[in-house]
Protein backbone atom coordinates (compact mmCIF):
# COMPACT_ATOMS: atom_id res chain seq x y z
CA UNK A 1 0.00 0.00 0.00
CA UNK A 2 3.00 2.43 0.78
CA UNK A 3 4.79 1.83 -2.40
CA UNK A 4 1.27 2.21 -3.71
CA UNK A 5 0.81 5.79 -2.47
CA UNK A 6 4.50 6.80 -2.97
CA UNK A 7 4.13 6.31 -6.85
CA UNK A 8 1.02 8.66 -6.95
CA UNK A 9 2.04 11.00 -5.21
CA UNK A 10 4.77 11.36 -8.27
CA UNK A 11 2.04 11.50 -10.74
CA UNK A 12 1.48 15.29 -11.59
CA UNK A 13 -2.57 16.61 -12.03
CA UNK A 14 -3.01 20.05 -13.96
CA UNK A 15 -6.62 20.83 -14.35
CA UNK A 16 -7.39 23.53 -17.20
CA UNK A 17 -11.02 25.14 -17.78
CA UNK A 18 -12.14 28.72 -19.54
CA UNK A 19 -14.38 31.31 -19.72
CA UNK A 20 -15.03 34.31 -20.86
CA UNK A 21 -16.31 37.32 -19.32
CA UNK A 22 -20.19 36.98 -19.10
CA UNK A 23 -19.12 33.13 -17.97
CA UNK A 24 -16.34 34.66 -15.17
CA UNK A 25 -19.40 37.02 -14.06
CA UNK A 26 -21.89 33.98 -13.79
CA UNK A 27 -20.14 30.75 -12.48
CA UNK A 28 -16.68 31.53 -13.00
CA UNK A 29 -15.18 33.14 -10.47
CA UNK A 30 -17.64 30.63 -8.05
CA UNK A 31 -15.28 27.73 -9.37
CA UNK A 32 -11.92 29.24 -8.94
CA UNK A 33 -12.74 30.04 -5.52
CA UNK A 34 -14.60 26.43 -5.16
CA UNK A 35 -11.75 25.23 -6.32
CA UNK A 36 -9.05 26.73 -4.30
CA UNK A 37 -10.80 26.05 -1.52
CA UNK A 38 -11.68 22.41 -1.64
CA UNK A 39 -8.87 20.94 -3.99
CA UNK A 40 -5.71 19.44 -2.47
CA UNK A 41 -3.32 22.25 -3.75
CA UNK A 42 -1.17 19.66 -5.25
CA UNK A 43 -3.21 19.98 -8.34
CA UNK A 44 -2.77 22.71 -9.96
CA UNK A 45 -5.21 24.83 -12.26
CA UNK A 46 -4.92 26.37 -15.31
CA UNK A 47 -7.43 28.74 -16.25
CA UNK A 48 -7.57 30.56 -20.08
CA UNK A 49 -9.53 33.53 -19.62
CA UNK A 50 -11.41 34.84 -22.70
CA UNK A 51 -11.76 39.00 -21.95
CA UNK A 52 -11.78 39.05 -18.70
CA UNK A 53 -9.61 39.48 -15.34
CA UNK A 54 -10.77 36.75 -12.75
CA UNK A 55 -9.70 37.67 -9.00
CA UNK A 56 -7.06 34.73 -8.24
CA UNK A 57 -7.83 32.79 -4.79
CA UNK A 58 -4.62 30.86 -5.15
CA UNK A 59 -2.12 31.93 -7.02
CA UNK A 60 0.18 29.00 -5.72
CA UNK A 61 -2.18 26.61 -7.45
CA UNK A 62 -3.63 28.88 -10.41
CA UNK A 63 -2.94 29.91 -12.72
CA UNK A 64 -4.96 32.37 -15.00
CA UNK A 65 -3.81 33.10 -18.68
CA UNK A 66 -4.70 35.39 -21.12
CA UNK A 67 -6.65 33.53 -23.97
CA UNK A 68 -5.57 35.90 -26.90
CA UNK A 69 -2.11 35.77 -25.99
CA UNK A 70 -1.20 32.26 -25.98
CA UNK A 71 -3.65 30.71 -27.85
CA UNK A 72 -3.09 32.37 -31.30
CA UNK A 73 -4.15 29.25 -33.15
CA UNK A 74 -7.70 30.11 -31.71
CA UNK A 75 -7.32 33.65 -32.95
CA UNK A 76 -7.02 32.76 -36.15
CA UNK A 77 -9.38 30.28 -35.93
CA UNK A 78 -12.08 32.79 -35.00
CA UNK A 79 -10.63 35.28 -37.88
CA UNK A 80 -11.04 32.71 -40.28
CA UNK A 81 -14.96 31.09 -39.31
CA UNK A 82 -16.07 34.05 -37.13
CA UNK A 83 -18.45 35.57 -40.17
CA UNK A 84 -19.07 32.14 -41.97
CA UNK A 85 -22.80 30.92 -41.20
CA UNK A 86 -21.63 27.50 -40.70
CA UNK A 87 -19.11 28.12 -38.22
CA UNK A 88 -21.81 29.99 -35.88
CA UNK A 89 -24.65 27.75 -35.47
CA UNK A 90 -25.93 27.66 -38.93
CA UNK A 91 -25.94 24.26 -40.72
CA UNK A 92 -25.55 24.02 -44.64
CA UNK A 93 -28.80 23.42 -45.86
CA UNK A 94 -28.05 20.03 -46.70
CA UNK A 95 -28.16 19.25 -43.10
CA UNK A 96 -31.45 21.65 -42.67
CA UNK A 97 -32.94 18.99 -44.64
CA UNK A 98 -32.48 16.07 -43.12
CA UNK A 99 -32.31 17.52 -39.86
CA UNK A 100 -35.94 19.65 -39.96
CA UNK A 101 -36.26 18.69 -36.09
CA UNK A 102 -33.42 19.83 -34.61
CA UNK A 103 -31.35 21.89 -37.33
CA UNK A 104 -32.17 25.14 -35.26
CA UNK A 105 -30.90 24.12 -31.82
CA UNK A 106 -27.34 26.43 -32.97
CA UNK A 107 -25.30 24.97 -30.47
CA UNK A 108 -24.71 21.55 -32.30
CA UNK A 109 -23.51 23.74 -34.92
CA UNK A 110 -21.47 26.21 -33.51
CA UNK A 111 -18.05 26.04 -33.82
CA UNK A 112 -16.48 29.13 -32.53
CA UNK A 113 -18.26 28.88 -29.32
CA UNK A 114 -16.84 25.56 -28.50
CA UNK A 115 -13.24 26.08 -30.40
CA UNK A 116 -12.47 28.26 -26.79
CA UNK A 117 -12.16 24.97 -25.35
CA UNK A 118 -10.48 22.19 -27.76
CA UNK A 119 -7.30 24.84 -28.54
CA UNK A 120 -6.99 25.71 -24.60
CA UNK A 121 -7.24 21.82 -23.96
CA UNK A 122 -4.35 21.25 -26.50
CA UNK A 123 -2.20 23.96 -25.08
CA UNK A 124 -2.77 23.16 -21.55
CA UNK A 125 -1.36 19.45 -22.48
CA UNK A 126 1.94 20.82 -23.92
CA UNK A 127 2.41 22.58 -20.13
CA UNK A 128 1.87 19.54 -18.61
CA UNK A 129 3.04 16.36 -17.78
CA UNK A 130 1.10 13.00 -16.55
CA UNK A 131 -2.37 14.05 -16.20
CA UNK A 132 -4.26 16.67 -17.91
CA UNK A 133 -7.75 17.12 -16.79
CA UNK A 134 -10.06 19.23 -18.72
CA UNK A 135 -13.15 20.51 -16.03
CA UNK A 136 -16.20 23.30 -17.08
CA UNK A 137 -15.73 26.41 -15.60
CA UNK A 138 -19.65 26.04 -14.91
CA UNK A 139 -19.10 23.43 -12.43
CA UNK A 140 -18.98 23.86 -8.37
CA UNK A 141 -16.49 22.07 -6.22
CA UNK A 142 -18.94 21.06 -3.17
CA UNK A 143 -17.03 18.85 -0.77
CA UNK A 144 -13.23 18.35 -0.05
CA UNK A 145 -11.36 16.75 -2.58
CA UNK A 146 -7.73 15.32 -1.45
CA UNK A 147 -5.25 14.15 -4.55
CA UNK A 148 -5.35 10.68 -3.51
CA UNK A 149 -9.36 10.82 -4.36
CA UNK A 150 -8.22 12.82 -7.72
CA UNK A 151 -6.26 9.90 -9.12
CA UNK A 152 -7.89 7.12 -8.18
CA UNK A 153 -10.07 8.53 -10.71
CA UNK A 154 -7.39 8.77 -12.86
CA UNK A 155 -6.40 4.87 -13.72
CA UNK A 156 -2.54 4.36 -14.88
CA UNK A 157 -3.68 1.58 -17.19
CA UNK A 158 -5.91 3.73 -19.62
CA UNK A 159 -5.28 6.43 -22.21
CA UNK A 160 -8.19 8.42 -21.36
CA UNK A 161 -11.52 8.89 -18.59
CA UNK A 162 -14.82 10.81 -19.25
CA UNK A 163 -18.32 11.27 -19.21
CA UNK A 164 -20.22 8.67 -21.26
CA UNK A 165 -23.97 8.65 -21.59
CA UNK A 166 -24.73 5.28 -20.17
CA UNK A 167 -25.41 1.91 -21.75
CA UNK A 168 -27.32 2.31 -24.99
CA UNK A 169 -26.09 5.50 -25.68
CA UNK A 170 -25.84 6.60 -29.07
CA UNK A 171 -25.48 10.42 -28.44
CA UNK A 172 -21.78 12.23 -27.59
CA UNK A 173 -20.06 12.11 -24.51
CA UNK A 174 -20.82 14.78 -21.28
CA UNK A 175 -17.86 16.82 -21.90
CA UNK A 176 -17.48 18.33 -18.80
CA UNK A 177 -14.73 16.62 -17.08
CA UNK A 178 -12.65 14.26 -18.98
CA UNK A 179 -8.74 13.28 -17.96
CA UNK A 180 -5.65 13.22 -20.51
CA UNK A 181 -2.96 10.18 -20.13
CA UNK A 182 0.15 12.56 -21.59
CA UNK A 183 2.22 9.13 -20.55
CA UNK A 184 0.50 7.03 -23.14
CA UNK A 185 1.05 7.38 -26.57
CA UNK A 186 -2.49 6.86 -27.81
CA UNK A 187 -3.64 10.07 -25.93
CA UNK A 188 -1.13 11.85 -28.18
CA UNK A 189 -2.66 10.75 -31.13
CA UNK A 190 -6.45 11.72 -29.93
CA UNK A 191 -4.85 15.39 -29.37
CA UNK A 192 -3.33 16.05 -32.83
CA UNK A 193 -6.12 14.68 -34.52
CA UNK A 194 -8.64 16.72 -32.04
CA UNK A 195 -6.74 19.45 -33.10
CA UNK A 196 -6.77 18.80 -36.78
CA UNK A 197 -10.46 18.75 -36.65
CA UNK A 198 -10.28 22.46 -36.46
CA UNK A 199 -7.21 23.50 -38.16
CA UNK A 200 -8.08 21.41 -40.81
CA UNK A 201 -12.13 22.28 -40.40
CA UNK A 202 -12.92 21.77 -44.05
CA UNK A 203 -12.24 18.47 -44.08
CA UNK A 204 -12.37 17.71 -40.42
CA UNK A 205 -15.63 19.33 -38.39
CA UNK A 206 -17.56 20.58 -41.13
CA UNK A 207 -17.62 16.80 -42.83
CA UNK A 208 -19.16 15.57 -39.34
CA UNK A 209 -22.79 15.62 -38.27
CA UNK A 210 -22.36 18.17 -36.04
CA UNK A 211 -19.61 20.11 -35.01
CA UNK A 212 -19.76 21.09 -31.28
CA UNK A 213 -16.73 20.05 -29.46
CA UNK A 214 -18.08 17.05 -27.62
CA UNK A 215 -19.64 15.48 -30.97
CA UNK A 216 -15.90 15.80 -32.39
CA UNK A 217 -14.71 14.15 -29.29
CA UNK A 218 -16.73 11.56 -29.31
CA UNK A 219 -15.95 10.67 -32.93
CA UNK A 220 -12.28 11.12 -32.54
CA UNK A 221 -12.80 8.92 -29.24
CA UNK A 222 -14.88 6.05 -30.88
CA UNK A 223 -12.94 5.57 -33.72
CA UNK A 224 -9.41 5.47 -31.78
CA UNK A 225 -11.24 2.95 -29.33
CA UNK A 226 -11.81 0.30 -32.10
CA UNK A 227 -8.18 -0.50 -31.83
CA UNK A 228 -7.08 1.06 -28.96
CA UNK A 229 -10.07 0.10 -26.21
CA UNK A 230 -8.71 1.02 -22.97
CA UNK A 231 -10.08 4.13 -21.51
CA UNK A 232 -13.03 4.78 -18.70
CA UNK A 233 -15.99 5.93 -18.40
CA UNK A 234 -17.31 7.53 -15.28
CA UNK A 235 -21.30 6.59 -16.40
CA UNK A 236 -20.11 3.10 -17.81
CA UNK A 237 -22.73 1.22 -15.50
CA UNK A 238 -25.17 3.88 -14.23
CA UNK A 239 -28.12 3.75 -16.70
CA UNK A 240 -29.79 0.88 -18.54
CA UNK A 241 -32.25 2.06 -20.69
CA UNK A 242 -31.72 1.56 -24.11
CA UNK A 243 -33.46 5.15 -25.44
CA UNK A 244 -31.00 7.29 -27.41
CA UNK A 245 -29.88 9.42 -24.68
CA UNK A 246 -28.91 6.42 -22.76
CA UNK A 247 -30.97 7.96 -20.21
CA UNK A 248 -28.30 10.22 -19.37
CA UNK A 249 -29.05 13.90 -19.71
CA UNK A 250 -27.02 14.76 -16.67
CA UNK A 251 -24.48 12.04 -15.92
CA UNK A 252 -21.77 13.82 -14.70
CA UNK A 253 -23.17 14.04 -11.11
CA UNK A 254 -24.77 10.50 -11.16
CA UNK A 255 -21.64 9.44 -11.40
CA UNK A 256 -18.32 9.29 -8.66
CA UNK A 257 -17.43 12.89 -9.45
CA UNK A 258 -21.04 13.89 -8.18
CA UNK A 259 -19.16 13.15 -4.69
CA UNK A 260 -17.31 16.36 -5.60
CA UNK A 261 -18.38 18.43 -7.78
CA UNK A 262 -21.75 19.67 -9.14
CA UNK A 263 -22.41 20.44 -12.90
CA UNK A 264 -24.82 24.00 -13.75
CA UNK A 265 -25.28 22.66 -17.61
CA UNK A 266 -27.77 24.59 -19.40
CA UNK A 267 -30.27 26.71 -17.48
CA UNK A 268 -28.68 25.47 -14.46
CA UNK A 269 -26.29 27.98 -14.37
CA UNK A 270 -28.70 31.15 -13.33
CA UNK A 271 -29.76 28.72 -9.91
CA UNK A 272 -26.19 27.81 -9.12
CA UNK A 273 -26.81 24.26 -8.48
CA UNK A 274 -28.38 20.66 -10.07
CA UNK A 275 -32.24 19.98 -10.09
CA UNK A 276 -33.19 17.60 -7.29
CA UNK A 277 -34.69 15.87 -10.33
CA UNK A 278 -31.45 15.82 -12.08
CA UNK A 279 -30.35 12.57 -9.50
CA UNK A 280 -31.20 9.38 -10.80
CA UNK A 281 -30.49 7.65 -7.25
CA UNK A 282 -30.24 9.26 -3.68
CA UNK A 283 -26.43 10.56 -2.75
CA UNK A 284 -25.19 10.83 0.26
CA UNK A 285 -23.01 13.85 0.27
CA UNK A 286 -24.14 16.65 2.75
CA UNK A 287 -24.11 19.16 -0.52
CA UNK A 288 -26.90 17.10 -2.20
CA UNK A 289 -29.29 17.07 0.80
CA UNK A 290 -29.62 20.51 0.27
CA UNK A 291 -31.07 20.47 -3.42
Amino acid sequence: MLETYERLRMEEITVLTTFHKPGLDLYGQRFLDSFAQRVDSRIKLLVYAEDCDPINPAPEQITILNAKEVLPKLVAFKERWGKVDKANGIPPDDIKARRPRDWHKKFKWDAIRFANKTYAVYDACTRSKDWCVWMDADTFVHSDWSYEQFIELLPEDKWLTYVGRGKGSQTWPECGFYGMNLNNPVCHVFLKEFERMYEDADNGIFTLEEWHDSYVFGHILNNLKKDCPHVHDYSENIYVNTAKSGGGGHPLINSDLGKWIDHMKGGRKDSGKSLSKDLMSNRTEAYWNEV
